[in-house]
């Protein structure tokens, strides 16, 4: 008699359905050269229909067999398939015999009323046993994710020999917790292992199916016996990414130096610069369906330039070369093309700007605000194209333009006729004085003028190359100009302190040009004390830059030593020393105007520390 069961007032023929499920996975594979099946229509054994015979290609006899697969085969009635995260249920009882003889098992979705299957699996392995056991906790079934089987015949037996041989690897550890990637690499490895139907010879083909496939990794560990350690982290795919350093060229225009290539998900992806992605399909029969995809959406304007550049050039040639590999390859994007083309010419036009004014902090395109398109359309009539500008109310003055992620200082002398010319505050044109001591007017190095609203950590277009001369030609007018360097030296310095965190490189540099000035003023400012204020900057320069050599504490020690030098700079070394008591001992005997004239100075910032 039929095995029935009644399903909400429906009688279901189970054994029909089954019979339906195990004809249809036969058919299946009925026509392969590698496998033989063995499985029972009317099967009594509890937990297995049976095992399918999996031999080589060169045959189906004894000396080509390479071993079975059991199997179990299920079937299911369903309304419509049901393909994304579907569910079948497994039974604890089945679970425990398939934790010490792996199973693949199959379910087959039958569509009611129809001729239509759908073949589903789960490879019922140790490791996976395991973890669906513990799961399961104390109920004697679950609901379990099974995967849509392949529709490849020949796909389908390399899935059975990889889960016949990760079986073997497999069934020794059945009843011990596998070990997890940090267990391995605590116990140290001497190798790692996979099972995979490619052979290791074919390296592109293996990464493919590395790539495409759930793979389990195995350990051979050094403080262990020479045994392949199945490790719980699997299964696993993989992703195989390197640098490759050569010359990418258009032309005779080298534009990168290297590219990088990824196989992932059975495809291998080519980039360049970040701008160019080739996608190639790893299988032959795919390559047609090979892409290239152009992104030009940098954030820096250098970068946008040399990216429109290399689109622009590909376009024109039509080639591209991977080292000795010439691509045949173009851009078959005429609005992009178009596009480029008019951006390049108005990005060109702003680097001019920032190239007349000295910047080197990357301009960051992105930041640029819809007022400051205006500011720049200025920038570049007045500086690129030489024309004068005409302002609502034109007046000669010192002018802090802020555009996206730079300030940047420069002059504005109106004419007559209320037209202005605009230029960088660093070119020359224009004299800085000041009044001394209220009686005489004397020319200062323009630089002076940075001491004024915090410039040097605000501004990022300072000529650096002009401080030096500037310096020197303001001390060759009037001697009293030493007095204002050394007032640079000090402003060069808090400002650096400002720049510390949020601007490293600029306080690098600001601490690199400080101390050029502060040696020259070392050897050329002689008069009072200020030869030993420039020891006392030198050695604040060096302490922000770098721990002190022997020499140098020696140096600072000695002068401690001298009875002649005053106290207010001892407690400055003791500062630059971190010798506490000794600035402690110092400070105490300075005058409280000493102690007030110490603590506004950058040095102070070392007083910090002392608590």
């Amino acid at each position: 008699m039929a095995k029935k069961k009644k399903v909400e007032g429906e009688i279901i023929d189970t054994k029909a359905i089954e019979e339906k499920a195990l004809n249809y996975l036969k058919t299946f594979i009925e026509d392969s050269e590698r496998i033989s099946q063995y499985l029972a229509d009317n099967d009594k054994e509890p937990c297995w229909d049976g095992h399918l015979y999996l031999y080589n290609e060169e045959g189906k006899s004894k000396k080509n067999l390479q071993g079975r697969v059991p199997i179990q085969v299920k079937g299911t009635e369903v309304e419509r398939f049901k393909t994304k995260k579907w569910k079948f249920k497994l039974e604890r009882a089945d679970l425990q015999a398939y934790l010490h003889e792996p199973t693949f098992f199959i379910v087959c979705q039958i569509k009611k009323n129809s001729k239509e299957r759908m073949l589903f699996y789960r490879e019922l392995l140790p490791c996976t046993v395991q973890k669906l056991l513990k799961d399961m906790g104390k109920k004697e079934s679950r609901q379990t994710l099974f995967h849509l089987l392949t529709t490849d015949l020949k796909e389908f037996e390399d899935k059975l020999l990889v889960f016949m041989n990760n079986s073997r690897k497999m069934l020794s550890f059945a009843n011990s917790d596998p070990m997890t990637m940090e267990d391995v690499i605590k116990d140290g490895i001497r190798n790692f292992s996979f099972v995979s139907p490619v052979k290791p010879s074919d390296r592109i083909q293996l990464m493919n199916y590395l790539s495409t496939h759930d793979t389990y990794l195995y350990a051979n560990i050094s403080k262990k016996p020479n045994i392949d350690f199945p490790i719980a982290d699997g299964p696993m795919r993989f992703t195989f990414k390197r640098q490759e350093y050569c010359d990418v060229r258009i032309g005779d225009r080298v534009f990168y130096h290297g590219f990088t290539s990824e196989i992932k998900d059975g495809f291998m992806n080519v980039t360049v610069g970040g701008i160019l992605t080739m996608t190639i399909p790893l299988e032959e029969k795919d390559r047609v369906n090979a892409s290239v995809k152009i992104k030009t959406d940098s954030k820096y304007l250098n970068e946008n330039i040399h990216e429109a550049e290399f689109v622009l050039a590909l376009d024109k040639h039509k080639v591209l070369s991977l080292g000795d590999v010439d691509i045949k390859l173009g851009v078959n994007d005429n609005n992009l093309v178009e596009e480029l083309h008019e951006k390049l010419l108005c990005w060109k036009d702003l680097q001019m700007v920032l190239d007349k004014m000295h910047v080197t902090k990357p301009f960051d395109l992105t930041a640029i605000t819809p007022n400051q398109i205006h500011l720049i359309n200025i920038l570049i009539e007045a500086l690129v194209e030489g024309k004068r500008i005409k302002f609502k109310k034109p007046e000669s003055s010192i002018l802090l333009f802020e555009i996206a992620n730079v300030k940047l200082l420069s002059w504005c002398v109106a004419d007559k006729n209320g037209e202005c010319a605009i230029g960088d505050f660093f070119d020359g044109a224009i004299n800085i004085s000041y009044l001394h001591q209220g009686k005489e007017r004397i020319n200062a190095s323009i630089y002076s003028y940075l001491q004024n609203d915090n410039l040097w950590s605000k501004i990022d277009n300072v000529d650096y190359e002009g401080l030096l001369p500037s310096a020197i030609k303001s001390v060759d007018e009037n001697a009293h100009c030493f007095e204002l360097l050394n007032l640079d030296v000090l402003a060069m310095l808090s400002a650096a302190d400002t720049l510390e965190t949020e601007e490293p490189k600029k306080c690098s540099t600001l601490l690199e040009e400080c101390y050029k000035l502060n040696d020259w003023l070392l050897r050329n400012d002689l008069e009072g004390d200020r030869l030993m204020v420039h020891k006392c900057n030198k050695m604040q320069i060096i302490k922000r830059q770098r721990a002190f050599d022997e020499s140098e504490v020696s140096e600072m020690s000695q002068i401690l030593e001298n009875d002649d030098i005053s106290n207010i700079y001892k407690a400055g070394f003791c500062l630059l020393l971190e010798n506490k008591d000794g600035f402690n001992n110092y400070y105490k005997q300075l005058t409280e105007d000493e102690k007030q004239k110490l603590k506004k100075y950058p040095i102070w910032r070392y007083a910090k520390d002392f608590g």
